[in-house]
């Protein structure tokens, strides 16, 4: 391993000295075939409030999908007929239909949410920031952190350093990092800055955050883990801190990071509706899972040594892509920690907390396959012994997020042979319904869909209490992101079924750094040729015979694949398009993602 000169360094009343290492910090395996307590761990007590509304968030959305599975049954047996597809359909929409729900009800939560009131702990902790890096580009993700580091640098509450892990396999790459950490550690000798590179990436990321662990986690009593794209404010990391120093059954503390708006169409869709409708429905989240929340695997500070003897993760037997490295990793983290006795927390009041997304809608999708596949792993652990119901809740919503993309797909098919007349009906009676009937269905459906858009669209007019002038910008910008997410919906689907073939048919998608360059006209029509061609089949359906309107327009949208993808990486600037309202400033609020795309790359190096 490379290390830069000042690792081991640090001052003295007689001056600079080298400082031995450490002592060596176990992490070990964790046994996914027995239950584990940390004898360290406080355990956690959830409030009753939080009880009540887990019950009911959770279970309100099968009470309705099973009222909806029973009138489905009725309806399509209005015939004197219920064959078997009918009741396959009628069984895998009421358990698709459940996801949807859940996400309704979770929004609904979500309008009451209150911000607690964040009180200075006096306990001051020692918090290593951690920067993993995969081939990024040194200067702005060096600088991203450093800027982080010299603004916490200027509070007394608690202590922090910086280090920067790399992964980084090529040698002319890694010499740009260390010369960009050496001008750093130059330009601020007053602070401590470290560098580590592994020429080979073990266990890719999970496994660079574990080699630190075991061999410089026992100098710091937390770490604030970042990604390379990683941009936080000063006062989201203290309270953070402060609600790890003050609430010792916690393990774990997760913001909920918002999307930099960026310069690319797709990243600024993107942006504005993580912004616009995530927010909101991370409150809810937030307020049902309580201390089970999840580990998004950045901009969360961890306990390090709760986490080195608790969330030590083995690697799946088998090969990839079943087996091998855990690739969604933190999710299971996570788990691993509420098993062993300590809380994880949310904490989506924090708004300093920020991410980018790629530019380009095939650098995304080729990052949602590593995702994929990840979470299809997770399907292999629901049954590791003593994780919290909750936490194999978190672990079974993973997958079936891209499972519901195959149900789409098959749903898809099956009502093209039906438009084909080629003996299967799926709505042999829809014409007979009372016209009510039809209207209540077609509402019923809508309001499934859009309602948690709809319901994050209120919570934020409610905070930001725009001027009529803004509100028919922001009312320009709903249309268009709307209008942009139907269009992109089909080619999501398909790239996630793809996804999922190909991990269950053994391909391995790996990990690889993010891309940033925009493909060419040639690789876009290579990129996006299946969604095309299954455009085109359905187009040439529609030239034969009966093609239903909702099935024309995803055909259109997929034959269009490519011209969108082209489209949603041009570049948009900075106007008021497709940009959130203005942040009223409050106790809970201490950034805007606009305010904070500027100060992003900075470079405070001489």
């Amino acid at each position: 391993m490379t290390y830069v000169a000042r690792i081991a360094i640090a001052k003295d009343d007689d001056g600079l000295h080298l400082t031995p290492p450490p002592p060596a910090l176990p992490m070990p395996d964790q046994d996914l075939s027995a239950p584990f307590k940390d004898p360290a761990a406080p355990g956690t007590n959830p409030a009753m409030v939080t009880q009540v509304l887990r019950r009911v968030t959770l279970t309100a959305p099968l009470l309705v999908t099973l009222a909806f599975g029973w009138i489905a049954m009725g309806w399509f047996a209005l015939d004197g007929n219920l064959t078997a597809l009918e009741c396959l359909l009628i069984m895998v929409t009421t358990f698709a239909g459940y996801w949807l729900t859940l996400s309704l009800c979770t929004s609904i939560l979500g309008l009451f949410w209150r911000a607690p009131i964040y009180a200075q702990t006096p306990v001051q902790m020692s918090v290593a920031m951690l920067c993993p890096m995969y081939a990024e580009p040194a200067d702005v993700t060096i600088t991203n952190a450093l800027n982080l580091l010299v603004g916490l640098s200027q509070q007394q509450r608690h202590k922090f350093s910086l280090h920067i892990l790399s992964d980084t396999r090529d040698p002319a790459a890694a010499a740009v990092e260390q010369t960009v950490v050496l001008a750093a550690q130059s330009a601020f000798p007053q602070l401590r800055i470290l560098y580590r590179r592994r020429p080979v990436n073990t266990d890719f990321k999970s496994g660079n955050i574990r080699e630190w662990v075991m061999a410089q986690g026992s100098a710091y009593d937390a770490m604030l883990i970042l990604d390379a794209d990683s941009v936080m404010t000063v006062q989201t990391v203290l309270r953070m801190t402060d609600t790890l120093a003050g609430q010792p059954q916690l393990g774990l503390v997760q913001s909920t990071p918002r999307v930099l708006p960026g310069e690319t169409l797709w990243q600024r869709t993107q942006s504005f509706a993580a912004e616009v409708y995530g927010t909101n429905l991370a409150r809810g989240f937030a307020m049902w899972t309580g201390d089970e929340g999840l580990f998004l695997g950045h901009n969360a500070v961890v306990r390090t040594r709760a986490f080195a003897t608790c969330a030590g993760l083995p690697n799946l037997q088998g090969r990839a892509p079943k087996g091998g490295v855990i690739l969604s990793h933190d999710f299971v983290e996570a788990a691993l920690l509420r098993r062993a006795g300590w809380g994880v927390k949310m904490m989506p009041d924090v708004t300093g907390s920020f991410e980018d997304t790629p530019e380009t809608l095939p650098g995304y999708l080729r990052r949602d396959m590593r995702w994929c596949q990840g979470n299809m792993q997770h399907l292999r652990l629901l049954a590791t012994p003593g994780l919290h119901l909750v936490s194999r809740f978190h672990l079974f919503q993973g997958a079936m997020a891209y499972f519901a993309s195959v149900w789409w797909l098959g749903l898809l098919g099956v009502w093209i042979l039906s438009d084909m007349s080629l003996g299967i009906s799926l709505m042999p009676v829809w014409h007979d319904l009372p016209p009510i009937s039809q209207t209540a269905l077609g509402l019923s459906v809508a309001v499934t869909l859009l309602g948690p858009k709809l319901l994050g669209i209120a919570a934020h007019l409610w905070e930001r209490q725009p001027t009529l002038h803004q509100t028919a910008g922001f009312a320009a910008s709903v249309l268009a992101e709307m209008s942009l997410s139907m269009l992109i919906a089909p080619t999501l689907m398909v790239h996630q079924v793809r996804a999922v073939v190909r991990t269950f048919a053994g391909c391995d998608a790996g990990w690889m750094p993010h891309q940033s360059q925009r493909p060419n006209l040639r690789s876009l029509a290579r990129f996006h040729a299946t969604e095309t061609l299954l455009g085109g089949g359905m187009l040439t359906v529609a030239v034969w015979g009966n093609l239903s309107p909702w099935l024309m327009a995803i055909a259109i949208s997929l034959f269009s694949a490519i011209p969108l993808s082209l489209l949603m990486q041009q570049n948009i600037g900075r106007s008021w398009f497709l940009r959130p309202l203005t942040e009223r400033l409050s106790t809970h609020s201490d950034a805007s993602p606009w305010s904070i795309l500027d100060r992003k790359g900075c470079k405070p190096l001489p």
